[in-house]
């Protein structure tokens, strides 16, 4: 009866739209809300979009061009946008009630201008790396869910964090991550990832989608084939993976085949190179002998298959923005996308229709697809009421009690000693410590009394008065450095804690510093986001603790807690030895 009522849905949806309508649901673009502007106005009202990708960002007009791909700024009908300018994003405070108002008020004028269509956004959560969505409670990232030894953990944390989107209004995560880590040095998985080992990616990716599947929320295998063994960052080039089929098949396609049978509702495909799937050397989101071939018939996957963000290098170093998109849908992928606020919206729009009229892209791949999209937005739930929600009810998951303590639990259980060759935990209280804090990008971001810049500072104090600071950027400046210096020639300790994070974004860390401190004579502990020796703790370091997610009061307070040793932590990690 079910299955019923959702073909008699689609099929009054889907028989009202046009070729312009149909082409806009293939679409996901940006919103980096919480202020509705005249474009996101037009994206709905004239370009049918179906999806946005949210975030707690605000643009205020189109987004910097600092590091995009030149493609991304075309301007065909410059003239009937009103572009007040080119800034980076910054946060705009919001509380969780008035943003669940923003996309309500998103849905009203879809439903209102489109025939009924609803709309559905995305968002991306990955533990400390995400698109923070207002007044959420973090948890660490999947290889920390893996460091608890416990598989539950990671239904638990996605029941949560599915809790906190739904009453948002979000309906689409961007994760679970599918990638097995295998390269010690990859530069934007590493412990995005839940292991470096295949069924410890399986065993709690599994039960992620289980948590999520359960309120409703529709996950996201990524990145399609698994990017894992890359040392190239796709944000800014091309990676090509250049293992064997039958490696591939067996490490890093295995947890895809695994899922698919879970019932895993979306894939994302990756923008890396694998010439023995495809010689072409065509990123896989652009080829058909990967998407179509393999992940559609040879593991029958029937789902949506969306590309990652065509803004990457990855993309766009081989093939213009709209005829990477093409290609992309020509490959057998589902959606689109783009979270550029920019004219190339509407640009990637016509390239598609355009390849619509001309045969290239045909009807029936389109129809497809569409048919594919609203059968996702009924398992969603919009078609009641169009997925709005009671936004007056938006900001009470975070004070949920099961959910405060699921994070509580999350921080205390993944927390890690990696290594303590000296001997130095617990730290006694009334040993002077200086501790050299860097600001991760959410510590500014948020800047509130759940995480803050000097939070680690405040939870140290806590347990000891003789815990001085030096509070640095995160992309350690020259400044940040003699500041260093300068604390170090003039006070005398009897112990330094210097955190060590690694942005997967920007590439940011604190090498240098721990350069600086090799020559200290005070002993050294080393707070890390990372267990990997490039990018957070080098082999120098005789003692290390990581904390998947530095962000979020629980996490930091589980840092201070096993550095004064109110709690125990995990010890060393099962990576492979590479």
């Amino acid at each position: 009866m079910e299955k019923c009522q959702k073909q008699i849905w689609v099929d009054n949806i889907f028989e009202k739209l046009t070729l312009e309508q149909k082409v806009g649901q293939l679409m996901v673009f940006g919103f980096a809300g919480p202020v509705i502007t005249p474009h996101i106005i037009e994206m709905i009202k004239t370009y049918h979009v179906g999806g946005f990708r949210i975030a707690q960002k605000f643009h205020g007009g189109y987004d910097s061009k600092e590091g995009a791909h030149p493609s991304l700024f075309k301007e065909p009908d410059s003239k009937s946008y009103d572009r007040p300018g080119t800034f980076k994003a910054k946060r705009v405070a919001c509380t969780p009630q008035e943003y669940a108002t923003t996309l309500n008020t998103l849905r009203d004028l879809a439903m209102e201008h489109n025939d009924g269509v609803p709309l559905h956004f995305t968002f991306d959560q990955e533990g400390e790396g995400a698109d923070f969505l207002f007044g959420q409670r973090l948890f660490p990232f999947p290889m920390g869910l893996a460091a608890t030894k416990e598989p539950e953990m990671a239904y638990k944390v996605a029941l949560s964090l599915g809790k906190q989107a739904r009453a948002l209004g979000a309906n689409m995560i961007h994760s679970p991550v599918l990638d097995v880590n295998t390269n010690p040095l990859n530069p934007e998985i590493g412990p995005r990832a839940y292991s470096d080992k295949t069924d410890t990616v399986i065993a709690y990716a599994k039960e992620s989608i289980r948590g999520f599947n359960e309120m409703h929320i529709i996950s996201t295998g990524k990145h399609f084939p698994g990017r894992g063994d890359s040392v190239q960052d796709a944000h800014f080039g091309l990676p090509v993976i250049d293992l064997s089929k039958a490696e591939l098949m067996e490490k890093h396609i295995r947890p895809y085949r695994e899922l698919i049978k879970a019932g895993l509702p979306a894939i994302m495909a990756a923008f890396t190179a694998y010439p023995s799937l495809d010689p072409s050397h065509d990123p896989a989101a652009t080829s058909r002998a990967i998407i179509t071939g393999l992940l559609r018939e040879e593991l029958g996957f029937k789902g949506v298959i969306t590309t990652d963000n065509i803004s990457m290098h990855g993309l766009l170093d081989r093939y213009e923005v709209g005829e990477a998109v093409v290609r992309s849908l020509l490959a057998g992928c589902d959606l689109i996308l783009c979270r550029n606020e920019t004219p190339v919206n509407k640009y990637i729009i016509g390239c598609v229709i355009e390849a619509v009229k001309t045969g290239r892209y045909s009807m029936d791949m389109l129809d497809a697809s569409v048919m594919r999209i609203l059968k996702m937005r009924y398992d969603m739930g919009l078609a009641d009421n169009g997925g709005k929600v009671n936004a007056s009810e938006a900001g009470l998951p975070f004070y949920d009690e099961e959910i405060m303590a699921v994070a509580r639990e999350a921080a205390e259980k993944s927390v890690t000693v990696l290594r303590d060759k000296g001997g130095l935990l617990p730290v006694s209280k009334d040993k002077k410590v200086l501790l050299i804090e860097q600001t991760h990008h959410f510590h500014s971001f948020i800047n509130n009394m759940y995480v803050h810049p000097g939070v680690l500072w405040e939870e140290m104090l806590k347990h000891s008065d003789h815990v001085s600071v030096v509070v640095v950027k995160e992309k350690v400046s020259k400044a940040c450095i003699e500041r260093i210096k300068g604390r170090l020639k003039h006070e005398k300790y009897d112990l330094i804690v210097t955190t060590s994070y690694y942005n997967y974004r920007t590439h940011a860390n604190m090498m240098e510093v721990m350069d600086l401190l090799c020559h200290q004579e005070a002993p050294v502990i080393v707070v890390s986001n990372t267990p990997y020796e490039k990018f957070g703790v080098p082999k120098h370091v005789n003692t290390a603790i990581v904390s998947f997610c530095p962000s979020g009061r629980e996490n930091i307070k589980a840092i201070a807690d096993v550095i004064y040793g109110s709690i125990s932590a995990n010890h060393g990690l099962e990576l492979e030895k590479h």
